[in-house]
């Protein structure tokens, strides 16, 4: 989902730059303006899905943060929650996971916070010696 987002964003940045770059600014803006009605039933089907999604794993994570939960528990929770930290909401609860068992599991925890920063928090890497995870895709991708 958040990739989802992310793709819109992107794409719209890119769509209205390319049509800036070709078009007198009027006509830029109304295309730019057009795409963005175009996509709103979709983007506002995305907030249903987070809404919903906050409404099913408080339980859950209040479950797992009340007992002692294994480390694959954890970290699975972890993973779910991490689609959806775009949202404040879910990312109340991605954090009440890592403060519960950042004691217990302190390894998995800091892998799972370096992975939110990375999707969601990108420029508090740069600087860091963190900063290299930035570009990792692109060193996959071109060997």
């Amino acid at each position: 989902m958040k990739h989802l987002y992310y793709f819109i964003y992107i794409k719209l940045d890119e769509y209205k730059k390319t049509i800036t770059m070709e078009k007198p600014k009027e006509k830029a803006d109304s295309k730019f303006d057009d795409l963005v009605k175009q996509l709103e039933p979709l983007i506002q089907q995305m907030k249903t899905i987070q809404d919903h999604a906050v409404v099913v794993y408080t339980p859950l994570v209040d479950d797992l943060c009340n007992r002692m939960a294994t480390k694959n528990e954890v970290e699975r929770m972890l993973d779910w929650l991490l689609m959806f930290a775009g949202n404040e909401r879910m990312l109340q609860l991605y954090k009440q996971v890592c403060r519960a068992y950042w004691k217990i599991y302190p390894e998995s925890i800091a892998f799972y916070i370096m992975d939110y920063r990375k999707e969601y928090d990108p420029e508090s890497l740069i600087g860091t010696e963190y900063e290299y995870l930035l570009h990792e895709k692109e060193e996959i991708n071109n060997p």
